[in-house]
């Protein structure tokens, strides 16, 4: 099985690749050349409808498909795999691959690597869903397919195999697994040099090698600085998505939004339109100099944001590589023009920024220091991109826990790396598993009708309402048990003196992992759920009963779904 994903991963990276060149060719070349963007300016002001009409083009599809097109798509990938029993429809991959050709091929500022990913990752599916697998087969079927199509991609079978587990298996170096995920990680890179021969992604220069011991350190302050940006990069990320998210148009007008506004960019800087590889392989060679570096970087962190942020289709990771190589750049040119004899030429920085970069982004380490090794083919590198890349990963997961690839389960309250079972919780929210039925008692019932309504309630915890019913306290059995048999008390005390008035409570969208926290503090059988607009009005309540049974349920549903289907 691991044989036959493998080849179907390093076929469908030749085949996407191709697609992607076909639009360009097709709408990029022939669009500015129409435009006279030869020309120069002010024919230049029309730049911003090439990528326009690759967002027009994503609206019929979105229509066809909604749900399926918009937006960065890695984060739901990593769900449905972790979570949801890895079952991909075989729609993903025309879906997947011809939303992020359109963006790409139209000069939208998004990678290729991450759809290549799903799109292995839904071959490898296919592959165990008609194999009749179980769940973790199918899981590991799926990790082969995003390892084949890596592979192909940057011609790295190392790091497509660390790229499988440390980013979609979420660091699981299970044995059973990695033998599969070598052999299509091998075969995918193999189909890759028998179609487009033996040669990297990247033209890297030859033969960097360590100049003095002291420069070192230059690479390890590299790691500081590339961390930093990469906790820049997540957070401006995530920031212009939400503005797009509460930006009160229609749905479908913002991508269009997106692109007119990376377009604009493109007119001072088109460098930063597509994938960008072209104008890596120049900052490897030192082409570029070090303030264009500069804005460059900076103005790929803000296109990324707003071609991705704004529903157009694509990956981070060749924005990453893009960034990376920029900064890199930038301050190898300043610490060449500082130190002359101790330092390598800036090429040799863009070089390990780039590595440094994508371990601190996609907090990923293992996969950026062999993919950078793998294409140079120098041990000379070795030694400055473990130090940067190690640096940089642990200073951007000390300022920003999440990888730009988790960070949207995160908001969500599901957190994939506390484990498969943590993050099956986090991914229930209360309201889906609550009870609406809310059987209320009013603050002023006398204890004597308490004692008559309650024992014949199937309930054994109770909200306690005013008149506007409004949450005021909660009532439990142990509560009336402790003046039961008290005499004389029947008329003289009411609900509202027997109920708890601090109430703990929990929102519809909070997750079952919080209402199993908030239930275990107290050590608490029932919590109410109240409205997050009006944290006094219940709308229903859950029970530990409730959460262990939906865990269950989605347990067993996830550990058969491979199989059932």
């Amino acid at each position: 099985m691991a044989v036959a994903v493998g080849l179907l991963a390093g076929a469908g990276n030749i085949a996407y690749r191709r697609l992607i060149h076909l639009v360009h060719r097709v709408v990029f070349d022939t669009g500015w050349s129409a435009l006279g963007l030869d020309y120069g300016f002010p024919f230049l002001l029309l730049l911003p409808l090439l990528p326009t009409v690759g967002a027009a083009l994503l609206v019929p599809l979105d229509m066809l498909f909604p749900g399926e097109v918009r937006g960065y798509g890695l984060p739901r990938f990593l769900e449905t795999v972790n979570l949801k029993g890895a079952v991909f429809r075989a729609r993903t991959l025309v879906v997947k691959s011809l939303a992020s050709a359109i963006t790409i091929g139209t000069g939208g500022s998004a990678g290729t690597e991450g759809p290549i990913a799903q799109i292995g990752g839904t071959l490898g599916s296919l592959v165990g869903q008609v194999l009749r697998v179980g769940q973790e087969r199918l899981r590991t079927l799926v990790a082969c397919g995003v390892a084949g199509g890596i592979s192909g991609t940057f011609n790295a079978p190392i790091a497509g195999v660390f790229f499988a587990h440390e980013i979609v298996l979420l660091r699981n170096f299970d044995a059973t697994s990695f033998t599969p995920i070598v052999i299509s990680s091998g075969l995918g890179a193999l189909v890759t040099r028998t179609f487009e021969g033996n040669r990297p992604a990247f033209e890297v220069p030859r033969h960097y090698v360590l100049r003095s011991p002291w420069e070192v350190v230059f690479y390890c302050v590299l790691g500081v600085l590339v961390a930093l940006a990469a906790v820049a990069f997540i957070r401006s990320f995530y920031d212009l998505t939400d503005r797009f998210g509460r930006w009160k148009a229609p749905e479908r007008l913002k991508p269009l939004a997106g692109a007119v506004l990376t377009g604009v960019i493109g007119i001072v800087l088109p460098q930063v339109l597509g994938d960008g590889y072209e104008h890596i392989e120049a900052a490897l060679a030192g082409q570029i100099g070090g303030w264009l570096l500069l804005a460059l970087a900076g103005a790929k962190i803000l296109a990324t944001g707003l071609t991705l942020g704004s529903g157009n289709a694509g990956g981070v990771f060749a924005p990453s590589l893009f960034i990376g190589a920029m900064l890199g750049g930038a301050y190898g040119s300043l610490v060449r023009a500082w130190f002359p004899s101790l330092a390598a030429g800036p090429g040799a920085y863009a070089l390990v920024g780039m590595g440094g970069f994508l371990a601190a982004a996609t907090h990923a380490p293992m996969t950026a220091i062999f993919l950078i090794f793998e294409m140079t083919g120098e041990y000379s590198v070795i030694l400055p991109i473990m130090f940067c890349c190690v640096i940089g990963y642990t200073v951007c997961r000390y300022f920003q826990r999440e990888s730009i690839d988790t960070l949207e389960l995160a908001r969500r309250g599901i957190h994939l790396e506390e484990g498969r079972e943590v993050g099956l919780l986090e991914s229930i929210r209360a309201e889906e598993v609550m009870n609406p039925e809310v059987e209320a008692i009013h603050e002023a019932t006398p204890l004597r009708q308490l004692l008559r309504v309650i024992p014949s309630s199937r309930h054994v915890t109770f909200p306690v309402v005013d008149d506007e019913s409004r949450l005021t306290g909660i009532l439990s059995l142990q509560d009336l048990r402790e003046v039961a048999y008290e005499e004389g008390l029947e008329d003289l005390i009411v609900a509202k003196e027997l109920a708890t008035p601090r109430v703990i409570t929990i929102f519809p969208d909070e997750s079952l992992r919080d209402a199993l926290a908030k239930i275990g503090y107290r050590n608490i059988e029932h919590l109410p759920v109240v409205r997050r607009d009006d944290p006094r009005k219940v709308v229903g309540m859950l029970s530990r009963r409730d959460i262990l049974a939906a865990y269950n349920k989605a347990l067993i549903d996830r550990t058969f779904r491979g199989a059932e289907t």
